[in-house]
């Protein structure tokens, strides 16, 4: 049994995959004269905002970010909701007495909002997000950086997340990585990254962290 856990934000523990596609939709729009797919959304889940709208337009992030950040506001509350089973599968961990962190290459103030949004915020006394870190996923500092704060060895502890950059992050920081299979980013992608462990819903990881059950390397 895992002494603690450290959880990636979008698309892991709350599904804010709606929301970020179409801000990026909205946002992007007038710059590239076209709306941009989903599927060119996803390879860009997990890492900063700032990258993500970089990788389609470098130019303009001063003009873009706060119009991102406005849309995204606006439509925060009807577009985003807990992943299924996370507030269930976190309750047991927290019955079970594993130390829960949040590591997220999202902003602080947006990633309270989201997990106060979904009655989730008692369940982290740790919150590690882009404005603690100088450098960011798949870079191993975050999830150091919620290590130390929980008081863990990287042995003890397991992350997991939906994005290959969650993937490379544990790895780097010697946690056992685990891919969290309802993401929205191509299985492929995630795989490629090796993740230690792959669990299709939240109610399997829950069983891995209490009796060690996982299943290596499948999708």
């Amino acid at each position: 049994m895992y002494a603690g856990v450290l959880f990636d934000f979008d698309g892991t523990l709350v599904d804010t995959s709606e929301l970020v596609v179409k801000s990026f939709q909205h946002t992007l729009g007038p710059y590239l004269g076209r709306v941009v797919a989903p599927e060119e959304v996803y390879p860009y889940f997990g890492i900063t905002l700032k990258e993500g709208l970089a990788a389609f337009v470098p130019d303009h992030l001063e003009e873009m970010l706060p119009e991102y950040r406005r849309f995204s506001a606006a439509h925060f509350d009807d577009l985003v909701r807990p992943c299924p089973g996370v507030r269930e599968g976190l309750e047991r961990l927290q019955q079970a007495g594993i130390k829960l962190g949040v590591v997220t290459s999202r902003v602080r103030d947006t990633t309270l909002y989201g997990l106060e949004l979904c009655g989730l915020a008692s369940f982290f006394p740790v919150i590690v997000t882009a404005e603690d870190v100088t450098s960011h996923k798949p870079e191993p500092e975050p999830v150091r950086r919620g290590l130390e704060l929980l008081g863990l060895a990287e042995e003890a502890a397991a992350m997991i997340g939906d994005s290959p950059h969650d993937i490379l992050a544990a790895r780097a920081a010697g946690v056992t990585s685990v891919a969290a299979g309802w993401s929205k980013v191509p299985p492929k992608r995630i795989l490629a990254a090796a993740p230690e462990i792959v669990v299709a819903t939240m109610a399997e990881f829950v069983d891995l962290c209490l009796d060690g059950n996982g299943r290596k390397g499948q999708a």
